[in-house]
């Protein structure tokens, strides 16, 4: 693994102990306000001093307790990019992105006038940060961090504060940049969205304690990660692909051996696409309904039964590789005599998928 963390801190009643490996590619650091993320990271890039444990970035020891190693902020490669950017006031963009070159490793991951083209700041190049939007300040600090040679990016919350708009703006550079560049990127966000769309993996903080961490769709479609972070709606989180535009209105895509059909997207063929489909939008039969007005209907396997102490009951359908909730009753639950292994159908009418939850 690119990056190996095992440390301790306490700051005053806070207690932050996690344990964790990440690898090229995006890994979300996710979890409620409170919850330690930015302490982490602060950890990792030297900012605090760990009182326990060990940092590895790229089989370097740049934090060890025992043997008492603490490599300085600047020597250890780490390209941060924090939520407000923090550019220099007085300086040009092209003065900022160049300010890198004086304490960033020797060498470049990628030539500066590469970076200006790839993040579009060709044009704001002689303006000052105080003319920018708050998407040009945060590609500015990104193409900033990527000019020091980093043999890691962390991005602190990059998109807080951007409204939608100036989101929809910075995210397809985030998109290129974990695409294109082969080094491994902290994302640290409270936005289920952007994990969504941004990562395939995913550590779960809570009041400093690592909850769950492995691949992100299938710890954000888990029930005790959604109880435990109170997480309003329970949810699945699924990978389809866009097969067909049909021309009544309707997208079809392929997913796990069967098709799910939404309202048009506009979204080339091919292209993959992330879905949150709501607990409470899934219906669930022991056979497969005919004649009925919802589109998809799939067929799985129950493969969790969780109880209430109400009437209500959470159950975990396995279709391919990955697992839809729904809730139902109790009452439903004895009346289809549901059991692990059991096989049944799930469905859900193509309307039932807001805009919103379509993660593209």
């Amino acid at each position: 693994m690119s990056i190996s963390v095992n440390i301790d801190k306490i700051i005053g009643e806070f207690y932050l102990k996690t344990k964790f490996n990440a690898d090229i590619g995006i890994t979300a650091i996710f979890g409620p306000s409170g919850a330690g993320k930015s302490t982490l990271v602060n950890l990792i890039a030297g900012l605090v001093k760990p009182d326990t444990g060990y940092i590895k970035i790229l089989n370097e020891v740049i934090f060890e307790s025992q043997q008492k190693i603490n490599v300085p902020v600047n020597k250890r490669g780490i390209g941060f990019v924090f939520q407000d950017a923090r550019l220099f006031p007085h300086m040009k963009v092209v003065s900022n992105l160049k300010y890198s070159n004086r304490f960033g490793r020797k060498g470049h991951l990628r030539s500066f006038t590469e970076i200006v083209e790839v993040l579009n700041l060709g044009h704001i190049l002689h303006r000052l940060p105080g003319n920018l939007s708050g998407g040009e300040k945060q590609r500015v600090a990104i193409g900033r961090a990527l000019l020091s040679n980093p043999k890691i990016l962390i991005l602190d919350e990059p998109l807080t504060g951007l409204d939608e708009g100036l989101k929809a703006e910075v995210i397809p550079y985030l998109e290129f940049l974990r695409d294109n560049f082969k080094i491994p990127i902290l994302y640290i966000s409270h936005s289920q969205s952007e994990v969504v769309r941004l990562s395939d993996r995913i550590v779960v903080l809570e009041k400093g304690r690592i909850l769950e961490q492995g691949k992100t769709l299938q710890i954000l479609s888990s029930f005790s990660v959604a109880k435990k972070l109170g997480l309003r709606d329970l949810s699945s989180f699924v990978e389809a692909k866009v097969s067909k535009h049909a021309p009544d209105g309707i997208t079809e895509l392929d997913f796990a051996g069967s098709k799910l059909f939404l309202p048009k997207l506009d979204t080339p063929l091919g292209r993959n696409v992330r879905l949150r489909i709501l607990a409470k939008d899934i219906t669930l039969a022991i056979d497969k309904p005919q004649k009925i007005s919802a589109l998809n209907i799939l067929k799985g396997e129950v493969v969790e039964i969780i109880l209430g102490s109400g009437p209500g009951a959470i159950i975990g359908i396995k279709v391919g590789k990955h697992k839809l909730i729904t809730r139902i009753t109790q009452r439903s639950l004895n009346a289809m005599d549901l059991k692990h292994g059991k096989t049944c159908f799930a469905f859900l009418k193509s309307v039932s998928v807001a805009a919103a939850d379509i993660i593209i």
